[in-house]
């Protein structure tokens, strides 16, 4: 099953959702299959670089296929590997937390990435999107 729109939309508004909640200002990304933007946000007073830092954390989670946490503890034992990887490919990669898979009968189908709170924060608040909506 695809993501769609309205699908995009509910974690999104998850997201900032739960970060109202805590009391952080965030940017959100959400992207399909394919990397491409479904929706994105920035709350009022988050970062102005937010949304291109949520996608980028969006599409490596994508990439990757796992949390965007991960990436960060491979770039920490292998920074050569995921230097090289972003030359060779027309993707950011966001190693830091905040970027987690969207998977659906075990298949990866997209991603959410947000940004604005620490690495730990934004992760949480991804999967508290996946959770929620």
């Amino acid at each position: 099953m695809l993501l769609t729109l309205a699908d995009a939309r509910r974690y999104a508004d998850a997201a900032i959702q739960a970060a109202s909640a805590q009391n952080v200002r965030v940017a959100v990304a959400v992207v399909d299959e394919l990397g491409q933007l479904l929706q994105m946000d920035r709350m009022d007073g988050a970062a102005l670089m937010g949304p291109d830092v949520a996608f980028a954390k969006a599409v490596t989670a994508l990439n990757f296929q796992r949390p965007t946490s991960s990436v960060a503890e491979l770039a920490s034992r292998n920074a050569d590997l995921v230097r090289s990887l972003q030359q060779a490919t027309r993707y950011p990669i966001m190693a830091v937390g905040g970027g987690v898979p969207i998977a659906r009968d075990g298949k990866v189908v997209g991603a959410i990435g947000v940004s604005g709170a620490t690495a730990e924060q934004d992760e949480g608040l991804a999967q508290a999107a996946l959770a929620g909506a």
